[in-house]
């Protein structure tokens, strides 16, 4: 093995080259041509080559096609099968087709020089041959990093799913612990009341006015259960309203709230009124909606005092969307709860409220394909807007169409 000597400051510090020619002459030759701008190793045929580059691998083989025991297209083939990114440049004294197109084939070379060759020629081929090779460690490099980053991903993303569920098993811990609570409270009160009403019921002295107070004061907070655990399970059973939409008069609606509140809104002496200028048909489901309007009734008939005012109003936007209000002229919603005033067991203190009023608002209009917000409008206090598409929902069977009257 003969190796040369360093070249001068210019040289590619790093990059190799093996020369294998069985003509000291040619070898020489070659190498002086190189030396100065790579790091050359030489051999003298094909067997002392391959040995070479298992020592000392390279970024580019030349050799030449005439040799003693092993060509050079057998050298190259067996150089690429052992060192697959080292670039192969055959020097050949043949022009025939067929001896090309072995070389190509078989010694899966880079590129191939006639003999006599020019320098330049070399020189140039040699420079592709040196960046092909380059690139292909970069982007083996580059793929080996991809495979390492994606894994890291992967384990990041497994990690990810892992604290999401628990954080999603945690959070329902919290809402289960925020249901026992509230349920709890809300049916112990009324159990109280119950079991002392049954207690003088027990007693045979009452008899009269106080036997029918007790009886009408348990069956008050048994219908008081009843509210509570419908809440309960209208808000946790999953439903598609939309497979039960139909038209639905929106006048309808309101005068049915109107007739049920008139009582109490005038024992309390407060204004319910009426400003529908759209009063036409929407596509709803008839009981459910019902039961948002009168969520939000009771709301804001909870929120005003003594001669307070409740509007109910509706109004057709642009983008065929119907937008009805409830706005009363309470105090408004508190800063404490705005942000999170549609979740659930959110309330403000009030007697008997199970905080899923406007939970159970914000799923019925949601599954209507509408939206609610709260936001001030004509009164000081709180408005709820709800916004309804005013035709039938695409793609879905709906009932008949059914008036008011034939309900």
């Amino acid at each position: 093995m003969v190796h040369a000597e360093r070249g001068p400051a210019d040289k590619r510090e790093g990059v190799k080259v093996l020369i294998v020619d069985d003509e000291q002459e040619s070898l020489n030759l070659l190498n002086r041509t190189l030396r100065g701008m790579y790091e050359t190793s030489l051999a003298r045929d094909g067997r002392e080559g391959l040995r070479s580059l298992e020592r000392n691998p390279v970024a580019a083989v030349i050799s030449d096609q005439r040799m003693p025991g092993m060509t050079g297209v057998e050298f190259l083939a067996e150089a690429s099968r052992r060192c697959p990114y080292t670039q192969r440049i055959l020097l050949t004294g043949y022009t025939e087709v067929e001896g090309i197109i072995d070389a190509i084939n078989a010694g899966h070379v880079f590129g191939y020089l006639s003999k006599p060759w020019h320098p330049d020629d070399l020189l140039a081929t040699l420079r592709r041959a040196v960046e092909t090779y380059q690139l292909l460690k970069d982007k083996d490099r580059l793929l080996t990093d991809l495979q390492q980053k994606n894994e890291e991903l992967r384990g990041l993303l497994e990690q990810t799913r892992r604290l999401e569920a628990e954080k999603i098993q945690a959070e329902r811990w919290v809402a289960l612990g925020k249901l026992a609570g509230m349920v709890a409270h809300d049916l112990r009160n009324p159990l109280t009341a119950i079991q002392c009403q049954a207690g003088l019921l027990r007693d045979e002295a009452v008899a009269g006015a106080n036997k029918d107070r007790s009886v009408h004061a348990i069956l008050d907070q048994v219908q008081r259960m009843g509210h509570t655990i419908d809440e309960l399970l209208l808000f946790a059973k999953p439903k598609d309203a939309r497979s039960s939409l139909r038209p639905y008069e929106l006048s309808a609606l309101v005068a049915s709230l109107q007739e049920a509140f008139s009582l109490r809104c005038e024992a309390k002496g407060v204004r319910l009124e009426t400003c529908l200028e759209y009063e036409g048909t929407l596509w709803v489901c008839p009981p459910q909606f019902y039961r948002v309007l009168e969520n939000l009734v009771k709301n804001a008939l909870d929120a005003v005092g003594e001669g307070g005012e409740i509007v109910i109003a509706s109004e057709r936007m642009k983008g065929e969307e119907v937008v009805i209000r409830v706005v009363d002229s309470g105090s408004g919603v508190p800063d404490s709860i705005r942000g999170s005033l549609f979740e659930p067991f959110v309330t403000r203190d009030k007697p008997g409220g199970t905080g899923l009023g406007l939970a159970i608002v914000k799923k019925i209009v949601c599954e209507h394909g509408g939206r609610v917000w709260e936001a001030p409008w004509s009164l000081k206090g709180a408005c709820f807007h709800l916004a309804l598409p005013l035709g039938p929902p695409e793609n879905e069977e709906v009932e008949a169409a059914v008036s008011p009257e034939e309900e």
